[in-house]
């Protein structure tokens, strides 16, 4: 079972027990004036927000919710905000909204330099982060769950809670988006042209341009019926998602991690873990690669009428490098976000790609799910991008990814062949940034002491910035071609496309109805003995 948050749990029980609610039109006065203890969580809140603006260490992952400051959404919590039918359901709303707030205090806490840290009015020998969660989190349950998610205060929550943009809409305008998205839309195209052609060869004998590295992820794949029966009885909340602790995710990931192929030609062809090195002008961001790592974070996204999870593996190169002075798209940092959609029954549905610049979005659906005609493939909006489909994979296998020199691209997907020669084998290792206190990339150490993001108060990593963002500024992206933290990464020039769409996929993808069938027979074949729930861990059985 997975460790409840005091948020949620807290927050949930008060659901079920309180049944007073405020009926005034003005319920913060309302609820302020029945505790005096109300005003000072408010001024405690905003004094702390106030000295992360002013240090520049906010962190960018979820939005703010207007009047609410105990709160911040993302896309997939947006989409929720009409169907509350119950209070559970509202109240696994608001505490997973006052989750984000909660992780990204604490990591602005933890990135406050140490003076403006101590400044912040809080109890001797009390954590600020801790002090400032303990407030937010008594304004939730007072102003909000206390009403049993009914009356003035969920209303106003409700046209309160928008789903953040990351397209700057002043720019499109003021860059003329009706005109130039024409040359946008003729230099997509021209990469595509150009860039699909990798595709067209056969995966086993594609050649490759540089010594291929084969890296591995830990441990093997488990037998599916016992990987199936296990995801069936995983927890999951009110409103669906899937509860996992830290070594179950890590499990879960390293089941259905991918193999990767990279073409190496030099250092910057080598993948590891972001760090900050100090640069002449202040910390630079570099990359150790003595050590392959994936960062791993659990995601969720609506296909269906289901909540399905996500995994997201992200590789971390210390550069694309530049092959001149003019290269647009050269510079430091480079990477590749691969994510695997689950359906309901822990199988891959879809797999998908960015890099974590939002840009060079391809999608890989698992037949039977295949991809239809959207409005997008008649215009001049950039389509879902669908080379080929993934394969369906036997016992034991393991989807293979080759990646590109240089670019980084993914050039082709595959079944991994452990026979197949390359220059090198590494086993590269998994580690969770979505489950407390593994927050990743968020707060990094520097190296004469203190900690900072990776990320920066709009979500970029610094020093990262190409050439291309002079001619694609009109895309009403930031800076296209930075590196981004999750939840900011938009993937389209010529139209609008965030990677974390909640309905991404339903757009453009379907599975035939008789594929319904056959999930049903799939997950009927589980015979595993009924008694304690299987774990990723147990064997195949002979």
């Amino acid at each position: 079972m997975p460790v409840w948050s005091p948020v949620r749990l807290g927050g949930l029980v008060l659901c079920g027990l309180l049944a007073g609610c405020a009926t005034g039109a003005d319920w913060q006065s309302e609820v302020a004036d029945r505790d005096p203890r109300d005003a000072r969580c408010q001024a405690r809140l905003s004094a702390y927000d106030a000295a992360v603006a002013e240090a520049g260490v906010a962190d960018a992952g979820a939005a703010r919710v207007a009047g609410f400051p105990y709160l911040r959404v993302d896309r997939l919590l947006a989409s929720f905000d009409d169907e509350l039918d119950s209070p559970a359901a509202f109240a696994d709303w608001v505490t997973r909204m006052r989750e984000l707030d909660g992780e990204a205090r604490a990591i602005e806490a933890a990135n406050l330099p140490v003076s403006e840290r101590d400044a912040l009015p809080t109890p001797s020998g009390v954590d600020p982060a801790a002090a400032v969660n303990a407030c937010a989190t008594r304004l939730m349950q007072r102003e909000l769950l206390a009403e049993q998610g009914t009356g003035p205060a969920r209303e106003q929550l409700r046209s309160a809670v928008d789903p953040p943009d990351h397209y700057l809409s002043w720019r499109r305008a003021l860059g003329l988006y009706p005109l130039t998205r024409l040359g946008l839309a003729v230099g997509y195209n021209r990469w595509k042209a150009g860039y699909l052609d990798t595709f067209e060869a056969p995966f086993a004998t594609m050649p490759a341009e540089a010594p291929l590295v084969r890296y591995v992820p830990p441990g093997r794949p488990r037998e599916a019926a016992v990987a199936a029966r296990w995801w069936r009885e995983a927890p999951r909340s009110p409103l669906g998602f899937v509860e996992l602790e830290r070594e179950e995710l890590l499990r879960l990931a390293a089941h259905h991690a991918p193999v990767f192929l990279v073409e190496t030609r030099g250092h910057d062809d080598r993948f590891g873990a972001p760090y900050w090195f100090a640069g002449p002008e202040g910390p630079l961001p570099l990359v150790d690669t003595s050590r392959p790592v994936a960062d791993v974070r659990l995601s969720h996204t609506r296909f269906e009428g289901e909540l399905l999870a996500q995994l997201v593996y992200t590789l971390w190169f210390p550069a694309r490098t530049r092959q001149g002075a003019l290269d647009l798209l050269g510079g430091r940092l480079d990477g590749l976000v691969w994510r695997v959609t689950l359906d309901e029954d822990g199988r891959p549905l879809i797999h998908d790609s960015i890099h974590p610049c939002g840009c060079y979005h391809l999608f890989f659906p698992v037949p039977p799910l295949e991809r239809v005609a959207v409005a997008a493939d008649a215009d001049l909006r950039e389509a879902p991008l669908t080379p080929l489909s993934a394969p369906r994979l036997a016992a034991g296998e393991r989807v293979a990814v080759r990646v590109a020199a240089v670019s980084h691209y993914v050039e082709h997907l595959g079944v991994a062949d452990s026979r197949r020669e390359v220059a090198e084998t590494r086993r590269y290792a998994l580690e969770a940034v979505s489950t407390p206190p593994d927050f990743g990339r968020r707060s990094l150490a520097l190296p004469g002491g203190g900690r900072l993001s990776l990320y920066g108060p709009e979500g970029l990593v610094s020093h990262t910035g190409r050439l291309e963002r002079f001619l694609l500024w009109p895309s009403g992206i930031l800076s296209p071609g930075a590196m981004r933290q999750w939840g900011t990464h938009a993937t389209v020039f010529v139209g609008r496309r965030h990677f974390d769409d909640p309905r991404l996929f339903e757009a453009a993808f379907e599975r035939p109805a008789s594929s319904f069938a056959a999930t049903s027979d799939v997950a009927a074949s589980d015979d595993h003995s009924r008694g304690q729930p299987p774990t990723l861990q147990e064997e195949p059985r002979p």
